[in-house]
């Protein structure tokens, strides 16, 4: 055995063996039991573990094939018909190279399950590892194609290779290099020892290779007629037997060097602090199980977070963290912070511990090579970087709602993502923030993870009214409530409200008042065209100290000028934005005008000034009228009801808050809308089934939650010159995202068109499709609505010359 080539058979086009690639996967699973050990207990057997290591060890001894290896390119494996060493020659390996193969559209996972039959586990235990390996990289609805019928095979007839490509049973008899897969089996248990916990003798049963059924017939198209459902017991380990198949392979696969994980003693940094904890921290810090803390805006929620995270960790729970929250810049200053906290001063793309997921997540990353020479290594580098953070690698990872919800969508991959949340502990900052629909969502798969995924979740607010925070109680169950206490709350008085008759823009002379006296002035608008409106009439009176955030710039200006504000705060006068100021942007400024809004969204809004308290009371202005489109951003009564609330106080007193909150919603706005989508997606997760990609849900989740990147007309050139010069990351930052209402809008205006680049790829064109917006964009302002007016457009050094308003 010691003297046994296993580098003969390959396992990737590149050379690497089929033993190293096993070898690979195993590495990550030894981790994944460490990093996962809940998952046992979740699928109800003390085995689970033991038929990972199965399924993962044989995944792919199919690919011992004579045929497939031709397909990768491997002509080592061509001495099983002749051992002639000579041939081994580069030249003539060349010339073996560009022969043709019988491989015929064949799959190699068929080829691996026959050897599920010789392990020592009952017939349905070696029935959930064959259906693992099966569908570890098609679905089932698609390999369901992959059964020839009687007919076809006789007419495909024997080929040159004197077997049929079409006939299983002839191939699983002729066509494996079965002298590799003895050797395999040989080293099996001395590999069960290297990698594995248990203590498993394999006594290992004959196969009777004469008579296997084809995979499809046996396992696959059986399974497609049954029914199983969450509450039984093999629907559980199925789903996280292949998920946990999946993501071995895969990082695997990638090289990725193993699964890190956080204990107690990552969390030193806790201990390090310069300041007492609030008594709402330490109680939290002493909690395991499930949290409900609401506390004001700067009070250290994230700390308070991290210490119950820590109390998790000390009570003997292992599993990944999720910070949640809604907005793409406060993702990212999170995951700052928090890799200064958990790897201290290093780039957050080297993070080991913490991790990102948003939809913009390669062009952040991309800030952080901005120096590198060569344009193909940043690329592949980011891509790595991507992909790592995409996979079970980071045991921390701060992510938007839909990055989990996506999974209970049925989305490619969707197993993995469900294993990865087994026993996770959830932290949800600001879920005020989301609209009714994906709070309804977000309820409803708190619930289902609770009942069937172990999860532990934490939810944080500054504000959430009474009917919300019952709702959300209901969905995670048992769980312990923790409030800033009344002392605190006292302290805490910071903002004076006042109402302000006309709209935003007749408070123009008072914002430039305020400026000149030397105040730092943030301004929220609830559009995108009123921000860029009012921007545009105060920056002159800034010097340039002045930051527009919204969601209409390119990724590459967005980046920039959240750089601008979190680095350079303290040089900032003037910030105007849109909603995405109210959540967990860590600024402190010292008034505040805003459009009108419902309580919760103000209440946020104005964390956002003298945050730490340390100016007395600071005034911020709402102003009685809201712009034209308001109607569509917030329910017209909680507007006024919010107004009528203001309007009794001055002072904010947080330890009324509640109160108030519960007079602007004494009830739900739309219960029975509510209850209807929680309902239906409450129901739609029933149909979620391992082994199944539900294309359909899958289709209405990205058109629900993502943006239209649309490819401003100004930059149209310089996109297409970055492709060319496979410069995919920074070509990506030229598109601006648009709401599908905004994009249905331009495309019927004819503003926005589908263009396409073409490039070339591995010596071919390849056409790649865009939407071109003949819109003006300015790196001031963004993209800008044809209709708005008087808008001048600046001079940009950085697109080759002037640009008028219109293309």
């Amino acid at each position: 055995m010691e003297d046994f080539d296993f580098k003969t058979v390959w396992a990737k086009s590149d050379g690497k063996s089929l033993l190293q690639h096993l070898e690979d996967c195993l590495c990550i699973y030894r981790d994944l039991t460490h990093a996962l050990p809940l998952l046992p207990i979740l699928a109800k057997s003390e085995n689970f573990f033991d038929w990972l290591f199965c399924a993962v060890y044989m995944h792919d001894w199919g690919k011992a094939h004579i045929e497939f290896q031709k397909v990768l390119g491997n002509c080592k494996t061509l001495h099983i018909a002749d051992s002639d060493q000579g041939k081994a020659h580069m030249e003539f390996q060349k010339v073996l190279r560009k022969v043709k193969n019988d491989w015929h559209r064949n799959r190699h996972e068929f080829f691996s399950v026959p050897f599920v039959g010789m392990l020592p586990f009952s017939p349905d235990e070696n029935q959930l590892i064959t259906q693992a390996i099966t569908g570890h990289h098609k679905d089932f609805e698609a390999l369901s194609g992959y059964l020839p019928s009687k007919q076809k095979i006789e007419n495909y007839g024997i080929t040159a290779s004197g077997v049929n490509p079409l006939d299983f049973q002839e191939n699983l008899l002729k066509k494996l290099n079965i002298g590799y897969l003895k050797a395999l089996k040989e080293k099996f248990q001395t590999i069960y020892g290297q990698y594995a916990a248990g203590n498993r003798q394999f006594e290992f049963q004959g196969i009777d290779f004469a008579n296997q059924p084809h995979p499809v017939r046996a396992h696959v198209r059986p399974y497609l007629d049954d029914g199983t459902q969450p509450d039984h017991k093999e629907y559980w380990q199925q789903m996280l037997l292949i998920g946990g198949l999946k993501i071995c392979d895969h990082m695997g696969s990638a090289e990725i060097p193993g699964i890190p994980r956080l204990s107690e003693t990552h969390f030193g940094f806790l201990k390090q602090s310069d300041y007492e904890w609030y008594p709402h921290q330490e109680v939290c810090g002493q909690t395991g199980g499930n949290l409900f803390l609401t506390a004001p805006t700067g009070s250290g929620k994230t700390e308070a977070a991290l210490l119950w995270a820590r109390k998790q960790f000390e009570a003997g729970h292992q599993g990944r963290i999720f910070y949640v929250l809604p907005y793409t810049a406060s993702i990212n200053a999170m995951h700052r912070r928090l890799v200064r906290d958990f790897d201290g001063d290093v780039s957050p793309d080297q993070s080991r511990h913490v991790g990102i997921l948003h939809g913009k997540l390669g062009q952040y990353l991309s800030a952080y090579f901005e120096n590198a020479d060569d344009p193909v290594e940043k690329e592949g580098h980011i891509q790595k970087i991507k992909e790592m953070h995409r996979q079970v690698v980071h045991p921390l990872k701060v992510v938007t709602p839909f990055q989990i919800l996506k999974y209970f969508f049925g989305v490619k991959g969707f197993e993995k993502g469900l294993t990865e949340l087994a026993g996770a502990m959830l932290i949800f900052d600001e879920i005020h923030a989301y609209d009714m629909q994906t709070f309804a969502q977000i309820s409803a798969s708190l619930e289902w993870m609770r009942k069937y995924m172990g999860i532990r979740v934490m939810v944080m607010t500054a504000t959430l009214p009474a009917f919300m925070l019952e709702e959300l109680r209901r969905a995670v169950g048992d769980s312990e409530t923790v409030r800033a206490d009344k002392a605190l709350l006292e302290k805490f008085r910071r903002h004076r409200a006042g109402i302000v008759e006309g709209n935003i823009f007749h408070q123009i002379p008072s914002i430039r008042n305020a400026l000149e006296d030397g105040k730092r002035v943030i301004v929220v608008c609830n559009t995108v065209a009123n921000a860029q409106a009012v921007y545009q009439k105060l920056a002159d009176a800034t010097e340039e100290n002045a930051v527009l955030l919204h969601s209409r710039f390119t990724v590459e200006d967005r980046l920039a000028k959240e750089k601008a504000l979190f680095e350079e705060t303290d040089t900032i006068s003037l910030l105007v934005g849109t909603q995405a100021i109210e959540v967990s942007l860590d600024i402190d400024f010292d008034v505040m005008f805003t459009e009108p809004a419902p309580l919760d969204a103000l209440i946020q809004r104005f964390g956002r000034i003298n945050r730490r308290r340390e100016k007395g009371i600071c005034p911020v202005y709402v102003c009685r009228e809201g712009g034209e489109n308001d109607g569509y951003i917030y329910p017209g009564e909680l507007v006024e009801r919010t107004l009528a609330v203001l309007a009794d106080v001055s002072e904010i007193d947080e330890t009324l808050l509640q109160t108030m909150l519960d007079r602007v919603y004494p009830d739900w706005p739309d219960k029975k809308k509510y209850d209807d989508v929680r309902a239906a997606f409450s129901d739609s997760l029933t149909r979620l089934r391992p082994f199944m990609r539900h294309k359909e849900s899958e289709a209405e989740f990205y058109k629900r939650f993502n943006g239209v990147p649309v490819m401003p007309g100004k930059f149209q050139e310089l996109y297409e010159k970055r492709l060319r010069a496979y410069e995919l990351i920074e070509a990506e930052k030229l598109f601006v995202s648009l709401h599908q209402g905004t994009f249905s809008k331009l495309r019927n205006n004819g503003i926005c068109k589908k263009d396409a680049a073409v490039v070339e790829k591995k010596g071919r064109l390849k056409s790649v499709p865009y939407w071109l917006a003949q819109c003006p964009y300015d790196r001031n302002l963004g993209l800008l609505d044809n209709d708005t007016e008087d808008i001048e457009i600046k001079k940009d050094e950085d697109s080759g010359g002037s640009q008028t308003a219109f293309f």
